[in-house]
């Protein structure tokens, strides 16, 4: 059963629900309480107590508090110095209201433990240094002896700016358990000091009021002293203010007692207590931590140990709908920086996160760092604030918006990536790891886990999307697996400037070597023909590869690729079947452009012993790998590009799409096509003597020469073709043994038993063939052999210088007179003179087709001198 998400179980506050969160309930203080100027929240004791998650150390601060007021022991001056936002102004409210309040409040739960210890004559004064005017206003000491009303005990030090020392201070908290609340002390020290040297008044007088009150509160039975200090100085500080810090350090420091108000797994309790009216049932939240904890001891060791203990899934339950990850990580690693404010920090960006994400419905048990929308702007300010204006560019170009490249990484992939959001999460958890006032400030792959899954997301998506974004994000630093952003490109970027510079001229140029080295030796291939005679016309298997502007469909590429099927220079292609013609896909072009343009730049920057001398030993190992990688990469997208080939086939010109190339496939493209027009059975390895009798005769034909046989395949557009000539005359040799085909050769005919055919062989059909040899048998076992004339034999010894022959020949046994008289003659002399004399009678007429694109051209094709052509 799928666990539900946060939203469907916990209710935030009204204010949060319905996006009219105003920051002023994040940033208490105490001196608007007291003149009545804070916001409810603050200002009325029971809704505060009622939003405060009273914490360990805040209970020991009070208890502390009412112990010294009622005259028993505790401890008389407390400081509370942590860091900007640990609590410290929380803590100041919660001593303010039980005293100033006390009646109103004494019916509440939170505070019922401390009811019995509250002093019922206790009274509270409180000075606040950002209130405090300086210049024209009450003096610590007269604003605090005001308040208790015993303002005339020092009427006069006020007036004057003097301190008052310790017996007047001593009447004045004479009467009544005192609590005097000092908070913002150190920013009334400066502006004092600065007036004192311009009024020539003696320094330090904040100085030495603040040792007497002290040292007066000491002494005293039931009065308490509370002041907070910073735990470092700000920049809006000077040296000496630092200075001052040191000497109130100085002077309290003998006597006050450290408290921490904030401590440890009890900010998940106050977060929870001010962000949300209703939490859900118990059972749902150990639900919800217990599946995470499966989770996690399910992955092992590819998430943090400290994740797989028992203690970690108690943690999941109390921080809940929160994932701890994101607490810890706004607490420790921004919370370390001064301007963060801790406490408040966290809980006025969690309060933007929480309206954010409830009013988006998105579906997750927890809110864990990975679903921070930096999006939204009042949360992305929130981070910008404290790490400058430069990184919103940064969020714009890699994390969020509506061209940054981690949500396009998502649309592009698709299915869980789409879903989830999976690399826009990444990135952000990234973000959110990678800015610390410490030391830390990158992440690793296992808290990535942590950061990002939940139910639904496969573990095993993290190593890749990962992966991804190392390659696409321009901010994205990785460093021994340690994954940062910072405000410098990175190799990425570097790639996408110098890729700018390489020119298409370029590319083409690189292209067209690219294609010459992996074309290959299966065809003989001919690189981007402008026109028919940039291919010859022979018996040769060819492929033709064309120009990337010559891309498959368009009208330009079929008028070129009718041309170069139809002629070969100035005359007609007679060997048409042995031409193939490859043309790109101009989509996959446009990425193998990109690919090319990369592996250019990348050359480029390789060599650049200026700049590699400047990346580190891992960025000079990445630069290494992806040039590798692009340089194995692109031969397989050239072939994925150039997938369409023209064959021409009876009925015409007809395309095929070789497809994308399979993983380990040949790199070479004419081996390719070759064996793709193998596989479609275009290209044969082996034939049958039954084909040879099906295709290559005609019904009323019984003979044909071997040559002819071959030449026709190659010359018949739609026929198949032998792969060689050797093919041929193994499926004749075939034939002739099994005895479905006969052979001619000059000394005889053969049909049955092994022979030798060569291209000038003539083949019979087997009927034919064994009767022939039938009747010649018969023939010479019937006739006597007749001496020849004597004037017809040559004195033995005596050789024929010349030989002229005419005879009349049957149509149907050129291909004889070519094995048994031509080339005997040739073999032993020189090429002898022939002269063809055809008479040719048609009823019907011949037609121009005929005698000029057939006849003449043959003749013209094959060199022969027309010396009389006659027509009647």
């Amino acid at each position: 059963m799928a666990l539900p998400s946060w939203w469907q179980v916990t209710t935030p506050h009204k204010d949060i629900r319905e996006g009219k969160l105003s920051e002023a309930i994040f940033a208490a203080d105490l001196g608007d309480v007291v003149y009545g100027r804070a916001p409810l929240e603050y200002q009325d004791a029971a809704l505060f107590f009622h939003k405060t998650y009273i914490t360990k150390g805040l209970k020991n601060l009070v208890e502390n508090v009412l112990l010294r007021l009622s005259g028993e022991k505790g401890d008389p001056v407390i400081q509370l110095q942590t860091p900007f936002g640990g609590g410290k102004t929380h803590a100041l409210l919660t001593l303010y209201h039980l005293i100033k309040n006390r009646d109103r409040i004494k019916h509440l739960s939170p505070i019922a433990d401390f009811q019995s210890l509250i002093p019922d004559n206790a009274k509270v004064a409180v000075f606040v240094g950002t209130h405090a005017d300086a210049v024209g206003g009450k003096t610590p000491w007269g604003e605090v002896a005001e308040q208790l009303g015993e303002y005339e005990i020092v009427k006069e030090h006020d007036k004057k700016r003097i301190a008052p020392g310790k017996e007047r201070l001593r009447e004045v908290f004479s009467l009544n358990p005192t609590l005097i609340l000092m908070d913002e002390i150190l920013e009334y020290i400066v502006k004092a000091n600065r007036l004192e040297k311009v009024e020539k008044i003696t320094q330090g007088q904040t100085l030495a009021f603040l040792q007497e009150l002290s040292e007066v509160v000491a002494s005293s039975e039931n009065c308490c002293l509370v002041v907070t200090l910073p735990a470092s100085i700000l920049e809006r500080y000077d040296e000496e203010a630092e200075r001052s810090l040191h000497q109130l350090q100085k002077v309290l420091g003998r006597v006050e007692a450290v408290y921490t108000p904030v401590e440890g797994i009890e900010l998940y309790e106050i977060i929870r207590k001010r962000l949300f009216e209703e939490l859900g049932s118990e059972e749902v939240r150990k639900n919800v931590a217990q599946s995470y904890f499966d989770l996690y001891n399910r992955l092992g060791s590819d998430v943090p140990s400290e994740v797989r203990e028992p203690e970690y899934r108690e943690k999941i339950e109390r921080a809940y709908p929160f994932h701890p990850e994101l607490i810890d990580v706004l607490y420790e690693r921004w919370g370390s920086f001064p301007t963060f404010q801790r406490t408040r920090g966290v809980l006025r960006l969690l309060a933007e996160i929480v309206g954010d994400l409830y009013r988006k419905k998105v579906l997750s048990p927890l809110i864990q760092s990975s679903l921070v929308s930096l999006e939204n702007h009042a949360i992305r300010r929130e981070f910008i604030k404290h790490i400058g204006n430069e990184y919103d560019s940064v969020i714009s170009s890699d994390i969020a918006g509506e061209s940054a490249k981690a949500p396009k990484i998502d649309r592009e992939m698709g299915s869980e990536y789409e879903k989830y959001g999976i690399a826009k999460g990444i990135a952000t958890s990234v973000f959110l790891y990678s800015f610390s006032a410490g030391a830390s400030k990158e992440t690793t792959l296992p808290r990535i886990r942590v950061a990002l899954l939940r139910e639904g997301i496969p573990a095993t998506i993290v190593g890749d999307a990962v992966a991804k974004l190392e390659e696409e994000l321009w901010y994205l630093h990785s460093e021994k697996k340690q994954y940062s952003f910072r405000n410098q490109p990175n190799l990425n970027r570097v790639i996408i400037d110098r890729e700018e510079t390489v020119t298409d001229d370029r590319i083409r140029e690189e292209l067209k070597e690219l294609i010459q080295k992996n074309s290959g030796r299966a065809l003989e291939v001919y690189l981007w023909p402008e026109e028919p005679q940039d291919i010859p016309d022979n018996k040769n298997l060819k492929l033709a590869i064309l120009d990337p502007d010559l891309s498959y469909g368009s009208e330009k590429t079929k008028r070129l690729v009718r041309e170069l099927f139809e002629r070969a220079g100035s005359g007609f292609r007679v060997y048409k079947n042995t031409l193939f013609i490859l043309a790109s896909d101009n989509n996959h072009f446009v990425s193998l452009s990109k690919s090319l343009r990369r592996l250019l730049a990348l050359r480029e920057i390789q060599s650049d012993k200026s700049f590699t001398e400047t990346l580190t030993k891992q960025s000079q190992e990445e630069l290494k790998a992806r040039l590798k990688d692009i340089e194995s990469k692109v031969p397989f997208e050239i072939l994925s590009a150039y997938r369409y080939l023209a064959i021409l086939e009876e009925s015409g010109i007809v395309w095929k799409d070789l497809g994308i190339p399979t993983t380990g496939s040949s790199q070479y493209i004419s081996e390719r096509v070759k064996q793709y027009l193998r596989d479609q059975e275009k290209i044969l390895t082996k034939l049958s003597p039954k084909y040879i009798l099906e295709k290559a005769f005609g019904k009323d034909e019984n003979e044909k020469p071997l040559r002819e046989i071959y030449e026709l395949h190659l010359k018949t557009p739609g026929m198949p073709i032998p792969e060689n000539e050797g093919v041929l005359i193994d499926t004749v040799k075939e034939g002739v043994k099994t005895g479905i085909l006969g052979l001619r050769e000059s000394e005889g005919v053969y049909c049955g038993g092994d022979t030798s055919p060569v291209l000038d062989s003539v083949v019979l059909r087997g009927d034919v063939a064994r009767r022939l040899k039938e009747e010649k048998k018969k023939d010479i076992e019937g006739k006597k052999v007749e001496k020849p004339r004597e004037e017809e034999i040559k004195k033995k010894g005596e050789p024929v210088r010349k030989l002229t022959l005419k005879a009349k020949i049957p149509w149907d046994q050129l291909s004889s007179i070519i094995g048994g008289v031509i080339r005997p003659l040739k073999d032993r002399g020189s090429p002898p003179e022939i002269t063809l004399e055809i008479i040719a009678k048609s009823e019907e007429g011949f037609d121009r087709n005929t005698l000029d694109l057939k006849v003449r051209e043959t003749l013209t094709q094959i060199g022969a001198e027309i010396e009389e052509w006659k027509e009647e």
